[in-house]
């Protein structure tokens, strides 16, 4: 199997509807890691699962033991997150790792006053923007991007340079560098990066076929 099948970046069912007014598992999963970090940083999904425990223990501790976390109930949120209830929002990593994905962040910025009634923190400050002109930078740097906006065909061999991976690096890692450069485009509201992880995107798209 070609190692970039699955790196796309669009998804039909993708979660637009506002969180619930009334605390859930799910919502509460999304806002914790949010507060971890997670528009920016991969986060721990053990750390996400505490961080949730702490904002509604109530909802996620043990049936006999409430001051303890319940981590079927958390995990089991998580599943129903990238499954079913918020498909989009949530980047995997690994298996032990996640992040909001650039619809995720805007997802919660979008109802950010709804979430941080309903589970009572504020949000941690987003983080420097340091760390994305760096990447910014490093791209616009690169060949393959003077190709691109001369008007030249991308290169895989030539993307994985730029992107700091191998064209043989499996799917997870060349979406979290997409994830990685769209964030930055996002937070420097920087359009043509943003172009240009658009195109990457459908060109690794192309190559597995769709």
């Amino acid at each position: 199997m070609d190692v970039l099948e699955g790196v796309s970046l669009a998804n039909s069912a993708l979660r637009t509807d506002p969180p619930s007014t009334e605390a859930n598992n799910q919502d509460v999963f999304i806002w914790a890691l949010y507060l971890l970090g997670g528009a920016d940083k991969d986060v721990d999904v053990e750390d996400i699962y505490l961080k949730s425990f702490e904002l509604a223990p109530a909802r996620l501790g043990w049936r006999t033991r409430p001051d303890l976390p319940d981590y079927k109930k958390t995990a089991k949120a998580l599943q129903s997150i990238e499954a079913t209830t918020h498909v989009g929002l949530v980047h995997r990593t690994s298996a032990y790792l996640r992040r909001l994905t650039v619809e995720g962040v805007a997802w919660v910025q979008r109802y950010e006053p709804l979430l941080a009634a309903t589970y009572g923190q504020a949000p941690v400050p987003a983080a420097a923007t340091n760390q994305h002109e760096r990447l910014r930078r490093r791209l616009k740097a690169s060949a393959v991007y003077a190709g691109w906006k001369a008007g030249d065909d991308l290169d895989l061999f030539d993307l994985a340079d730029a992107f700091e991976c191998s064209a043989g690096s499996p799917e997870a890692v060349w979406s979290g560098r997409l994830e990685e450069a769209r964030r930055a485009a996002q937070v420097l509201a920087d359009e043509e990066l943003a172009g240009f992880v658009n195109a990457t995107s459908g060109f690794l798209t192309d190559r597995r076929g769709g």
